[in-house]
């Protein structure tokens, strides 16, 4: 691709000048436009941009300082040459303070005068390209603290389950009944992932439903008062399916308009199954009324406490059998854990 010519501005009322240097910038491939007054050169300024500014000090009527200030204001990053026949300490010290890259008399060589053009658009694309490194450094420190602060968060999150893992692991050594334990676990689960209320149920295989060992933030009653249905609502499809359940809104799905949650007032809930020898023996349900959604880490952090309080059920010898098998053999010992877990 062709690169863009660079645009220059050459500002002298010498005719002869003005001729020779535009030959000579046209032929280095530059975009020549000239001004023969101050005047005409302060409205070039106003309609278009250039790269760089050629002008002269003495100039009829506005002087040359005018116009380097017009061009200058303009965009700052043009490159300005003075020149002049009337050189003074005074003149070139206004010509820095106004901005000009370069200060030279008169007669000027063409040759000296393209390369100092040169040299300022290096300057100029140097300073451009600077500016553009610090945009960037500035950008990826930016990006860097923000990481940092989210890596902060993280680690404290991360030390947060850590504590309340090893809390739990401290209250479990001092507990002994499988109720206690139980409910040790469910205090776990809802400070790991926020919930406000949750509940543990065992799967009643006999009767065909769920029963509460546990209950946390709600009355038993609203979660299930005599037993739920294995395969109705949220908890007993659960335990039916054995898969995990997470739902962010309940009120925005109309086949749970019926659920017992609903009615106790939740909007959110996190279910995960016990599992223990294969088969789903409970529930543990983590609900609230928050419309905010359970993150894939609080899932898996309830995974893993599912998986204990299945242990728990299995180690105390409280896990309900599925109903045997038609045939000469009588049915197993029915064993009543919420009975035994109260009294």
């Amino acid at each position: 691709m062709t690169e863009p010519r660079h645009e220059v501005l050459l500002v002298d009322d010498d005719a002869d000048i003005i001729a020779v240097w535009r030959k000579a910038f046209a032929r280095q491939g530059y975009q020549v436009t000239t001004a023969a007054s101050a005047e005409a050169a302060l409205g070039l300024v106003q309609r278009q941009a250039f790269d760089a500014a050629i002008v002269d000090l003495v100039l009829p009527g506005i002087g040359g300082m005018e116009v380097v200030a017009s061009v200058r204001a303009a965009d700052p990053t043009t490159v300005v040459i003075i020149v002049t026949g009337y050189a003074s300490l005074d003149s070139a010290i206004e010509a820095v303070r106004r901005g000009a890259f370069d200060y030279l008399r008169k007669p000027v060589d063409t040759a000296e005068l393209l390369d100092t053009v040169a040299r300022g658009l290096e300057a100029r694309e140097l300073i451009a390209h600077n500016h553009r490194l610090l945009r960037g450094l500035d950008q990826a420190n930016r990006e860097m603290r923000t990481a940092q602060r989210s890596l902060t968060e993280r680690v404290q999150e991360l030390q947060h389950h850590i504590d309340a893992l090893v809390e739990l692991g401290k209250r479990l050594s001092r507990v002994h009944a499988p109720q206690a334990i139980m409910q040790q676990l469910l205090e776990a689960a809802l400070k790991l992932t926020g919930a406000e209320a949750g509940a543990i149920l065992q799967a009643d295989r006999s009767l065909n439903q769920l029963r509460v060992i546990v209950c946390t933030g709600i009355d038993r009653r609203e979660v299930c008062d005599e037993g739920l249905p294995l395969g109705q609502g949220i908890l007993g499809q659960v335990a039916e399916s054995g898969e995990r359940y997470v739902v962010n809104d309940l009120l925005a799905d109309a086949a749970l308009a019926e659920d017992l949650l609903v009615y106790a007032g939740m909007r959110r809930v996190l279910a995960h199954p016990l599992v223990a020898g294969g088969d789903v023996v409970g529930v543990i349900a983590l609900f609230d009324a928050r419309n905010q959604p359970f993150a894939a880490e609080e899932q898996d952090l309830t995974a893993m406490l599912a998986v204990q309080a299945g242990t728990v059920l299995t180690a105390t010898g409280l896990v309900r059998p599925r109903p045997p098998q038609a045939g000469p053999a009588g049915p197993d010992e029915f064993i009543d854990l919420e009975n035994l877990l109260t009294n």
